[in-house]
């Protein structure tokens, strides 16, 4: 056997194995947590196409958790599962009470958000702020740690305003975490400029737990470019399943060799269904929030800019359901 036969054969086994997370197992493809867009209809929908993968929550802050009496952020179905429940936290108040709620909720695992670069979120000391402060992150993982018997990951960023991830991953094993995510940039770079590839492989280097890539993972090219330079377990795809539920599907399919399909029709159909899940969620409110998904299920349509104009400005369920059959093909 050749070099490249063996290099293709060790990859194809990467592509067809599942990543290992404490005694679970998944595809290597997850559904990352997106606020205002991952919500339990998005999450509904995205099951449909893939049974088996793991998919995260919207993050919240512990505080909120406790302080809801409604309990909105634990409002999802059965079929969401196998559901990781990401939350963030500036301290340590409020962290055993909000892992009671959702331990009841019977959720597969908990992952602590330090990457959210969000001003709100970071003003309050949460998400990526936590990384600049090494010492609170060790309390909150230990007490977690002490908590949970299931899995315990992490979610962080290349670093704050300065990289260290390098010692924050060294750290978040240190402390039991199950598995981490990284997106490798800074706070202060948001979304913007290049991943920091180097950083990545190195971080997979120093830890033996699962190592997931986070960021702009839109096509399975995408997937196996990073994963040839870095070496990761997995990939956390966000922005690439906006008006794609199906993502998901389509890359494990890819990463095997093989065609994806989906029709017009089938788009179509899709997205009706996800304005129908929103409606009976949010009731009437379901109409304004579809907009911001409606945008990117026509948007690789003819006529799609009129289109789009039209629909997020009607007030008519009907219309709106009407207007979404010109992205038929014929």
């Amino acid at each position: 056997m050749s070099i490249d036969d063996l290099w293709y054969t060790q990859s194809m086994n990467y592509w067809n194995e599942y990543v290992q997370i404490a005694d679970k197992k998944y595809p290597r493809f997850f559904s990352a947590p997106l606020d205002g867009y991952t919500d339990s209809p998005f999450r509904q929908l995205v099951r449909e196409f893939s049974p088996e993968n793991l998919l995260y929550s919207e993050m919240r802050h512990v505080a909120a958790l406790v302080n809801d009496p409604q309990r909105r952020s634990f409002r999802f179905e059965d079929v969401e599962r196998p559901l990781q429940f990401q939350m963030t936290t500036n301290g340590l108040d409020f962290v055993e009470e909000a892992v009671d709620l959702i331990l009841a909720h019977n959720v597969s695992g908990i992952d602590l958000n330090i990457a959210c670069p969000a001003k709100n979120v970071v003003k309050s000391l949460s998400g990526s702020a936590v990384m600049a402060n090494p010492e609170l992150l060790k309390e909150i993982l230990t007490l977690l740690r002490t908590k949970l018997s299931i899995p315990l990951t992490v979610k962080m960023r290349a670093g704050f305003k300065e990289k260290n991830a390098l010692d924050i991953v060294r750290l978040v094993e240190d402390c039991g975490v199950d598995a981490v995510a990284v997106h490798p940039r800074l706070q202060t770079e948001r979304f913007s400029g290049e991943p920091d590839y180097s950083l990545v492989a190195e971080m997979k280097k120093v830890v033996s737990i699962p190592l997931l890539y986070s960021g702009e993972i839109h096509s399975f090219t995408d997937a196996q470019a990073v994963y040839e330079r870095t070496g990761v377990d997995g990939f956390l795809i966000g922005r690439g399943m906006w008006g794609k539920p199906w993502k998901l599907a389509e890359l494990d399919v890819h990463s095997r060799g093989k065609v994806f399909e989906i029709s017009s029709q089938q788009i179509y159909e899709t997205a009706v269904k996800h304005f129908d899940f929103l409606l009976q969620f949010y009731e009437k409110e379901g109409l304004y929030i579809f907009r911001k998904h409606l945008s990117f299920y026509v948007a690789d349509f003819e006529g799609a800019s009129s289109l789009r104009q039209t629909l997020i400005t009607s007030e008519s369920i009907d219309e709106v359901k009407v207007g979404l059959k010109r992205i038929i093909r014929s």
